[in-house]
């Protein structure tokens, strides 16, 4: 059998591609590494069984001096799941898990598309809340960014937990 006749050389090449690439996947970088993926993996899994979710909309507000923002993510608070993709001043029906109920600690990362600007990412929590609703990520100055829950009160509204007008973002909260 003569390989130039019976096998053309980009199939070949291919072949020897697709087989190094399989069998990089599976390497570990150092003892362990894959039980860790699947211990922390099995963690997430069990704490969202135990916290009760619900999927909620995403809006953003671009406050005094911030460049438009053309498109931006957040990640949910239990997985590695990044969520958005609009820009400001629309909405992003559904989809965005968020506990029920404000749990402690509830860092998220944010990522965002500045106009005429590289992406900016920056990790915050999630402001307490009482009851989950639309989910606000607010941009201040200088790539500062708060998140906020709110179930019936919108950002013009008086009872939003980050006055529309604000110029400065409130205290992070632990």
């Amino acid at each position: 059998m003569d390989i130039k006749k019976d096998i053309p050389v980009h199939f070949l090449i291919a072949a020897i591609a697709l087989f190094t690439m399989s069998a990089c996947s599976s390497y570990e970088r150092f003892p362990g590494q894959n039980e860790i993926a699947e211990n922390k993996a099995r963690a997430a899994a069990e704490l969202e069984k135990e916290i009760p979710m619900i999927g909620v909309s995403l809006k953003c507000i671009e406050h005094d001096n911030v460049d438009y923002v053309s498109s931006y993510y957040i990640k949910e608070p239990f997985s590695s799941r990044m969520a958005g993709g609009g820009s400001c001043g629309g909405l992003v029906a559904g989809g965005y898990q968020l506990p029920q109920k404000w749990q402690p600690r509830m860092k998220v990362k944010v990522r965002w598309k500045p106009n005429g600007r590289e992406w900016v990412e920056k990790q915050t929590t999630i402001m307490p809340y009482d009851e989950a609703g639309t989910l606000y990520v607010h941009f201040f100055e200088n790539d500062q960014v708060r998140v906020v829950s709110s179930a019936y009160a919108g950002a013009s509204s008086p009872r939003h937990p980050i006055a529309k007008d604000a110029t400065t973002p409130p205290p992070e909260v632990e």
